[in-house]
């Protein structure tokens, strides 16, 4: 719950200057004291017209943080949602409480989360304008008095009806209902601001065609159709003007829990389930949304599959896997080069033994063409041509000896 602190309060509003402008003169300063000034702040507050509102919702029995005894505590109870409506600085688009809402509310990957602050009932414009001077180390404390609620969105387009409709303007109504909170310092499953009495923020805005200039002697030029339908269609831009913001019953109708049906379950995988009533409808639970997209869409998946925490780490083990692999492929190959090469190396001056025994047998050759007969090994040869003489080279003498006669056979050999 927001108590009366300084920069936490100014921090609901765009600037201090218009908050301090929301402030009446006679409750600043000493004045803060007078009986006018005790009057609980409004329950919209016109900052600046057609650009700049407030409005507080009373929340029944919500959650909030209270700090007792140098701590803070979570209780329930009824508080305030303060919710700040904002034209942007265009004109183009409607800001609550710093998020865009119309003329499209994103909801890629996932819908805007609003903080809304909130505060004890019955804070007067005379805590306002303490909290705006405050200067303590305690008013910067923020994280302790706002929520994200879930919420129901809705948009329509309204007729202009009166003498103040105009031709090249139009009207839309957009709505927000807070239906329910999930905070990170919230233990307590409790879901659902279901009380009826709490109100809806309504917001009435208005935008005129932004007309474009034309030049002397330009004409009209349309671009070709495309093969799925026209192309460079010329989309219609608005300067946009608030012109109400009020607080209306509220819509939503909280629906008894119950599990998804086949059909349901393939609908919200294919992301057909997030705008109701042709894109003029959501209900945005932030427990049902992931960071990339609502839970159980094929959007979501491929998201956290694209944005995996341990892509780091796989690419660390693939990469080292890999590497390993074609380290040990080298050192394989250069452990047989290795081994190869000792080989080749137990081989080196083979040239000059080969062409030793080229020589030897070279030499060989030639003594047995040149060279004396030797009938014994012993005796020796010589590779030197046998010089010339007229001496008739003769075998052996005979030995002197005669052979032994024998006798011839009784029976002719050959058959006459």
């Amino acid at each position: 719950m927001l108590l009366p602190s300084g920069l936490a309060l100014a921090s609901i509003l765009i600037s201090v200057a218009a908050a301090r402008d929301a402030v009446p003169p006679e409750c600043s300063g000493a004045n803060r004291k007078a009986e006018a000034c005790a009057r609980p702040i409004e329950d919209l507050v016109t900052l600046e017209p057609g650009s700049f509102y407030t409005a507080k919702i009373r929340c029944y029995n919500c959650p909030y943080h209270k700090y007792v005894d140098h701590e803070w505590t979570m209780d329930y109870g009824d508080n305030d949602l303060f919710f700040e409506i904002a034209l942007s600085q265009d004109n183009r688009t409607v800001q609550i409480n710093g998020q865009e809402f119309f003329p499209t509310l994103r909801t890629i990957p996932r819908p805007p989360d609003i903080w809304l602050k909130q505060f004890q009932p019955g804070f007067s414009y005379a805590n306002l304008s303490a909290a705006l001077d405050c200067r303590y180390e305690e008013c910067t404390r923020l994280y302790h008095d706002a929520l994200r609620p879930d919420y129901l969105y809705t948009t329509k387009e309204t007729k202009q009806t009166g003498d103040n409709a105009k031709e090249d303007s139009q009207r839309w109504t957009f709505a927000l209902d807070a239906i329910g909170a999930y905070d990170g310092y919230l233990s307590d499953p409790k879901w659902g601001f279901d009380n009826p009495k709490q109100k809806m923020l309504q917001v009435e805005v208005e935008g005129v065609e932004v007309k474009r200039e034309r030049y002397k002697g330009q004409t009209d030029m349309k671009a070709a159709d495309g093969l799925f339908g026209p192309y460079g269609e010329d989309r219609i831009v608005y300067d946009y003007k608030i012109i109400e913001v009020t607080l209306v019953d509220r819509e939503f109708k909280f629906p008894a829990k119950k599990s998804l049906s086949l059909r349901q379950k393939i609908s919200r995988f294919f992301g057909n389930d997030v705008w109701q009533e042709e894109d003029h409808r959501l209900v945005y639970i932030r427990a049902q949304w992931d960071l990339y997209g609502k839970k159980g869409t094929l959007r979501n998946m491929f998201g956290n599959f694209v944005h995996w925490d341990f892509w780091d780490l796989t690419g660390i083990i693939v990469g080292s896997t890999i590497g390993s692999m074609l380290a040990l492929a080298g050192f394989y190959k250069l452990f047989f080069w290795i081994k190869q090469q000792k080989e080749l190396m137990g081989w080196s001056g083979m040239d000059d033994v080969w062409d030793k025994l080229r020589r030897e047998r070279e030499e060989e050759e030639n003594a047995l063409l040149h060279g004396r007969y030797m009938d014994e090994p012993d005796e020796g040869g010589s590779s030197r041509p046998p010089r010339y003489t007229d001496d008739v080279d003769t075998m052996k003498p005979l030995p002197m000896k005669p052979l032994p006669d024998k006798p011839l056979p009784e029976v002719p050999l050959i058959d006459t």
